[in-house]
C-alpha cells in the first residue's frame, strides 16, 4: 500500500526530530528492519543494562582490543560508559534497532499493509540479497581465477627472460673471451711486425754495405787487372821490342787469333 503525502511528511518530521534529539545515533545507521508489534511504547532498556553491568571490565577490555583495529563505520552504543562499534560483539543490536530504527509511525504504516505482502517483500529481499552474494563471489572468483592465470604468465614470461637473459649473459662473456684473444693476436702480430720491420732495415743496412763492398771490389779487381795487364804489356815488350803492341788493350779479348773488343 503506498504512503499518502500527509504519512510521508509525519514520517519525515519523526525522523528528523528522533536525529536531533539522539546524539549517539549516527548519519549512515542500517535501514530500518520491519518488524510487526503490537505496542507502539518504546521497550524498557533496564533489565538489559543490568544483565551487561557484571561484565563492565570485561566489556572494556575487549573493547580497548578493538577500539584500535577495527574502523568506526558502525553505530556505536554506550555499556557501562564504555562506547561500542556495530562489529563488537556484544553489541545489542535488536536494542539499537528498536530504539533508533523502529519508529511509532513505522507501526501505523505497516499495521494498514497485508502480512502476506509484507513476507513475500522479506523473502524477495532475501532471495536478492543471496543472489547478489553468489554474483559477487562468482565474480571475485572469476577475476581471481584470472589474475593468478595472469600471474603464472607473467612468472612464465619471466622465467623465459631470465633464461634468455643467462644465455645472452653466457655469450657475451664467450665473445669477451673471443675478443680479448683477439686482441692478443693482433698485439703478437704488431710486435712481430715491428720485429719484422726492425729486421729489414737491419737488411737494407746490410745490403746497402755489401754494395759498397762491391763496388770496391771491383775497384781493386779492376785496379789488378790493370796492374796485372801492364806488367805484363811490359814484359812482352822487352822479350819482343820490334813487336807491334799497338792494338793490344786490357779492354779486348782474343777471338780466332785476333783481337777484339769485349762485351760489356
Amino acid at each position: 500500500m503506498a504512503m499518502s503525502h500527509e504519512d510521508m511528511l509525519k514520517r519525515a518530521r519523526q525522523l528528523k526530530k528522533q536525529k536531533t534529539t539522539t546524539p549517539g545515533a549516527s548519519p549512515s545507521a542500517p535501514p530500518p528492519r520491519i518488524e510487526l508489534h503490537e505496542e507502539t511504547s518504546e521497550p524498557d532498556l533496564e533489565p538489559l543494562t543490568r544483565k551487561f553491568k557484571s561484565r563492565g571490565k570485561k566489556v572494556i577490555e575487549a573493547t580497548s582490543q578493538h577500539s584500535t583495529s577495527q574502523i568506526q563505520l558502525a553505530p556505536h552504543q554506550i555499556v557501562d560508559d564504555t562506547e561500542m562499534s556495530f562489529w563488537h560483539p556484544q553489541f545489542l543490536r535488536s536494542q539499537h534497532g528498536r530504539k533508533y530504527n523502529y519508529l511509532c509511525h513505522d507501526i501505523n504504516l505497516l499495521r494498514t499493509q497485508d502480512l502476506k505482502t509484507l513476507h513475500e517483500s522479506i523473502q524477495a529481499n532475501l532471495h536478492k540479497a543471496e543472489a547478489s552474494s553468489f554474483m559477487l563471489m562468482d565474480q571475485f572468483n572469476l577475476q581471481s581465477t584470472q589474475k593468478s592465470l595472469d600471474l603464472e604468465q607473467k612468472d612464465q614470461a619471466l622465467a623465459l627472460s631470465q633464461t634468455e637473459t643467462s644465455r645472452l649473459t653466457s655469450e657475451v662473456a664467450e665473445l669477451t673471451n673471443q675478443v680479448k684473444k683477439k686482441d692478443e693476436l693482433l698485439v703478437d702480430l704488431h710486435n712481430q711486425l715491428k720485429t719484422l720491420e726492425a729486421e729489414k732495415k737491419s737488411w737494407i743496412l746490410k745490403e746497402k754495405d755489401l754494395l759498397n763492398s762491391s763496388e770496391l771490389l771491383k775497384d781493386q779487381i779492376g785496379s789488378s787487372l790493370n796492374m796485372g795487364f801492364q806488367l805484363a804489356f811490359d814484359q812482352v815488350r822487352v822479350r819482343c821490342p820490334d813487336a807491334d803492341l799497338s792494338p793490344a788493350d786490357i779492354s779486348k779479348s782474343v777471338v780466332n787469333r785476333q783481337l777484339v773488343d769485349a762485351d760489356d
